[in-house]
């Protein structure tokens, strides 16, 4: 299956979503015309698991792997600055080629180093987890993180194409799966009323990972990033709405210095918040709002984040990249699959909305098979 990102004028790509498309890779590299040595950038979990496989593929290219810790903290200027060291050491230049194989921060720290060497390297998204292949890997946004806040410096750079292939989450953790499902569930929220009924009565059989269902979950997911992402490419306007739970979610990662919660774990605690608060607004049905608390609840994507100062939380608002001078701008929900921006949230209705998830505790899930 294949879709296209357009209204992106010469910068339009390809997103090729379909099992084991991976071994496809070498054919599809040439039919875009590239031919250069290849830079992989990926971290040490993804690379050992299946960096033999992805070598195999690219057999016939000069590759050079640059390989980093996995986690959000690598998503760094020093590693930024150790991907354009082995750029200029190995002599990259303008034919040659930057893949990002693994989650979204490796997506976003390797188009970030690929956007800015000798003014822009061709980029290309192997995505390896839920999270990116269901959303990050799509949109051209690429970020290393401040030490004041997440994805401050950054820019849009499109990818040549994105290979997205379902089989390598096979070898996925269950917390990565299901903190991917985080990120996965806010479509439903903000564009698909029927993803959303279908999230809420197979939400088990997703997490098996059942190949029907995470193939039509992956399908809806990317075609609703792409119409979105070729209305509004620079996000001043209706992409907004993807940030739906990202407000108070960036907030959580960074209260918690990026280390407790995964990115789509983040995101799920921050959609409930968001939810609380449309509910209180008498912007949100009742029962809408705990059919999401269901999904969340059995999707597993609630991690717990331990004991948070919600001081910490209120001082990594002020430095979110969607305000607009003081004012910070949420994502609440209107009806299911439809949000709107809100921009007169006071501070009140953060600080409970933020006791309503701390007081929360969600089930212990059993494994799935």
């Amino acid at each position: 299956m294949e879709f296209t990102c357009k209204s992106l004028q010469n910068r339009s790509y390809k997103i090729y979503l379909e099992r084991d498309v991976l071994e496809q890779l070498d054919s599809i590299l040439q039919s875009h015309q590239l031919t250069g040595s290849i830079f992989v950038v990926s971290d040490q979990t993804v690379f050992r698991i299946h960096g033999k496989k992805l070598l195999k593929c690219l057999k016939n290219y000069t590759v050079y792997p640059i390989i980093v810790p996995p986690g959000e903290p690598s998503k760094s200027l020093k590693n930024w600055n150790k991907i354009q060291d082995t750029l200029s050491d190995k002599g990259a230049d303008r034919r040659s080629v930057v893949i990002a194989f693994g989650g979204g921060v490796i997506g976003d720290l390797a188009g970030f180093a690929a956007s800015t060497y000798m003014r822009g390297l061709a980029f290309i998204q192997i995505p390896t987890t839920l999270l990116s292949q269901s959303d990050s890997s799509i949109g051209a946004k690429v970020a290393v993180n401040h030490t004041k806040a997440k994805n401050l410096i950054g820019s849009f750079y499109q990818p040549r194409f994105v290979l997205t292939d379902p089989s390598l989450l096979t070898t996925l953790p269950k917390r990565e799966f299901a903190a991917g499902l985080g990120e996965a569930i806010k479509y439903g929220v903000i564009a698909d009323l029927e993803l959303f009924e279908t999230l809420y009565e197979n939400m088990e059989m997703i997490t098996a990972r059942n190949h029907g269902l995470l193939t039509r979950l992956l399908t809806r997911c990317i075609a609703i990033k792409i119409k979105v992402v070729e209305e509004d490419e620079r996000e001043t306007g209706l992409r907004k709405i993807l940030n739906f739970g990202h407000t108070i979610g960036h907030a959580l990662e960074q209260a918690t210095n990026f280390s407790r919660l995964r990115h789509g774990e983040a995101v799920a605690w921050g959609m409930l918040a968001a939810g609380w608060l449309a509910l209180e607004r008498r912007m949100w049905d009742s029962g809408e709002f705990e059919k999401l608390k269901s999904i969340l609840f059995r999707a597993g994507c609630l991690y717990p984040m331990g004991k948070l100062n919600p001081k910490k939380v209120f001082d990594a608002l002020k430095h979110d990249k969607k305000k607009t001078g003081d004012t910070l701008n949420f994502i609440l929900p209107e009806r299911t699959g439809k949000v709107t921006v809100v921009s007169d949230i006071k501070k009140e209705e953060v600080a409970k909305a933020l006791r309503f998830i701390f007081q929360l505790k969600p089930p212990k899930l059993r494994s799935a098979k």
